[in-house]
Parts: C-alpha cells; structure tokens; sequence
C-alpha cells in the first residue's frame, strides 16, 4: 500500500511539473505571498515605528486586514462558484496593488496617516478574500482530483516558503528603504503574479445566466449545510477557529513585545519573523511524506500533538540567546499546522462536490478566519491589560487547546485514505 501511494505520488509530481498552467500558477502564488508577506512585516513596523501607534491601535489594524472574512466571505464563495476563477484572482491581485502603491506616495507627501493604513489593511483584506477562495476551488478545476495532494503541497510549501523570504526581506527593507518603500515592493509583486495568471490558459466553469442563477442567500445557505453535515470539517473548523483567533491575538503582540519592549532592530525583527517560517517550510516539504506514510486519517491530527507542545517554550523569550525560544516555539506550531493543512485540503476538496467547492471553501474561510479580526483586537486589549508578556501565554495556551476538536472519535475511525478513496 505504501509503494502505491508513493509511486501515485511521484506521477502527480511529474505531471504537476509538465503543467504549464500550474507552473504560472504557483509562480504567481509565490511573488504574491512574497509580497504579502513584507507587508505583513512593514505595516506593523510602520504603525509602530513612524505613526507611534498604541497597542490598542496596532490590534485595530491587524482586525482591519482580516475584518473581510466575516463581511463578504459567505457570498465571495457563491460568486466565485459564478465566476471564471482566473480573472477573480488576477482582478483581486490589481486591487491589492493600487491599494497599497498608495502607501508609499502619502509617505512621499508627509500625510500619511493611522487612518489611511486602516482602509489600506481593509482593501488588502477584501482582495485576500476573493483571491483565496477563487484559487483553491481554481487548483481543483485546473487540476482534477487525482493531482490535489501534491498540488496543495507545492502551494504550502510555497506558503512557507514566502514567509520565510518576505519576512527576513521585510525587516531588511524596512531598515534600508523604509516601511513605506517595503510595501511598494508588495505592490509590485501583486502587479507581476496579476501578469503570470492572466497567462494561464485554464479550464473554466460555465457562468451561470442570470435567470439561471439561485438566491444568494439560498447559495449561502447550502454551503454552510454542507460544511455542517460533514463530522470532520466540523472539527477542522473548530479547531481553526480557535487557533486562529489566538494566533491572531500573538500575532499584534509580536511586534510590541519582541520591538517595543525587547528593542528588536526592524532587520532582527523580520529575522526572528522568518525563522518562523522554517518550521513551515520544513513540513510543507515533508507533508507528502508524512502523508504517504500515515495517511490522510492520521495525518488530521497526530502533527499538531507532536508539535503544538513546543509552543510553551515561546513567552520564555528575552534578551541574547533566549530571543531564539521565540521562532523555535513558533516553528514547531507552524510546522504541525502545514502537514495538517495539506491533508485537510486535501481531503475536503476532494469529498466535496465541484459545483460546491466555492461555497464550501468560503464557509469554511468564513468560520475560521473570520476569527482573525476578533483576535486582532482580542490581542490589543490583553497587551494593554496584563502586559505583553503575559498577553503571549494566553495566546500560547489557546493555540495548544485548539488541538483539542481534532481529538474525537470521528476522526480516528477515519479510513486510512480517506477523502483521497472517495475523491476518485
């Protein structure tokens, strides 16, 4: 059984390589989280360093970027299923660069501003939205079936992979060229995958006439039904909900802790950022591996028992050497959660019917991410509350209890390739 698997491995990886669509797909999901990824490290920094923003503030500017999710998630799911996917991606990346070019030119002026970066964050979060849902119900399109595994581990090891670069690149960009001059580069990097996918040459869905098309809400509807009557989405939804809503609270600390209160430089900040990323990295690469050898049943929650452990040794962080127990902790978390992202993508797009693929990846976007804004804010109040050292271990603590959901009984009488069996 093993062989098998590893040699059906190995043909999805051939054929993924002779694709052309995909290659400029994954190009283009590259240099757009590359970009992104600056971002994520310069727009903090620029809150904190230039505009001097509080804590409070800091956490309204993390909710801001993610506060789309729990506006227009549902319904970009429907649209999307209405759409050509290819042109929703590459209009979302357009967006995202006109918003964020405007950065640097306010910056130019000297009027930049706390209020500005709010709606920039907003824009960007809109465009992630529309650009996430449109590609993972896109890969399967273009793809089919047979090759999701080894496409949805390419694109988590590209994942990580971004975020290892764009976070050292961020730190040291923001030190050479400025916070505002590192999220002009993101613009141009939104600009260049916006031309590798508009390159591609995909197989389309029919879009639906209007008097074809069923009520939104009714749309909406379905896709929550079926994420709710699945027992094992169900629980991934659960546990992405909590640990994105603790992560999403670290993830405001992060930077008050580690440059406010440790006075990281902005170039060993996005060095500490990126070593993070290793850990993702790292299991990305492995997630096929781990994958072929445990299957997919396992593979839902044996990572995250492994690794999440590993995030206590985080609020331990300090000056020296103890500044590494921050991206060690960090690393493992990340690492867990990319091999358990490939099988759970996995198996989720391949159980579920192609013509819901856009409803029930917004569904699922819409539960778990829309947990992201709330933990934005929730991250502000308990630094300005209990201090940012404290702050981390009730982020800690929450993202080791989100293993807790991946625990049931449901999930460990799974067949060993569940989802991969039924998706053929």
């Amino acid at each position: 059984m093993t062989v098998d698997v590893q040699g059906r491995d190995r043909r999805a990886d051939d054929l993924l390589r002779s694709h052309r669509g995909f290659r400029l797909l994954f190009a283009a999901d590259a240099i757009s989280r590359t970009g992104s990824q600056v971002t994520l490290v310069a727009l903090p920094l620029v809150a904190v360093l230039v505009l001097h923003a509080s804590a409070q503030q800091v956490g309204l500017l993390v909710a801001s970027s993610t506060i789309a999710f729990l506006v227009v998630a549902l319904p970009a799911g429907v649209w999307v299923d209405r759409l050509p996917q290819r042109p929703v991606m590459v209009a979302a990346e357009l967006i995202r660069a006109l918003a964020l070019a405007s950065v640097p030119v306010t910056a130019l002026f000297g009027v930049l501003s706390l209020v500005q970066l709010y709606v920039v964050a907003l824009v960007i979060g809109f465009g992630n939205v529309f650009f996430d849902v449109a590609q993972q119900s896109y890969v399967s399109r273009l793809l089919g079936k047979d090759r999701l595994q080894a496409a949805f581990s390419k694109l988590e090891v590209t994942g990580n992979g971004s975020l290892l670069v764009g976070s050292s690149a961020g730190g040291v960009l923001v030190q050479l060229i400025t916070s505002s001059g590192a999220v002009a580069f993101n613009a141009a990097c939104h600009l260049v995958s916006a031309g590798l996918l508009g390159r591609i040459r995909p197989r389309e869905p029919e879009v639906l006439r209007l008097g074809e098309r069923p009520r939104l809400r009714r749309e909406i509807t379905t896709g929550m039904r079926y994420v709710m009557g699945q027992p094992i989405l169900r629980r991934v939804v659960v546990h992405g909900m909590i640990a994105l809503l603790f992560e999403y609270a670290l993830l405001t600390v992060q930077p008050l802790l580690l440059v406010g209160t440790l006075g990281l430089q902005p170039a060993v900040y996005g060095l500490v950022t990126a070593a993070v990323a290793v850990g993702g990295v790292v299991g990305s690469v492995l997630a096929n591996r781990v994958i072929s050898k445990l299957g997919i049943a396992r593979t839902l929650w044996l990572p995250f028992v492994v690794t999440f452990p590993l995030l206590l040794v985080m609020p331990l962080v300090g000056g020296g050497w103890l500044v590494a127990l921050y991206p060690l902790g960090y690393a493992a978390y990340i690492g867990g959660s990319a091999v358990q992202n490939v099988a759970q993508l996995t198996y989720r797009q391949a159980i579920c019917p192609p013509e819901l693929h856009g409803r029930m990846n917004s569904t699922m976007r819409f539960l778990m991410w829309g947990m992201m804004p709330v933990g934005g804010l929730l991250g502000g109040f308990l630094a300005q509350a209990v201090g940012d050292r404290n702050a981390l271990w009730v982020c800690v603590v929450g993202m080791l209890a989100s293993v807790l959901p991946m625990l049931g009984k449901s999930v460990f009488q799974l067949p060993r390739d569940a989802g991969i069996d039924q998706g053929r």
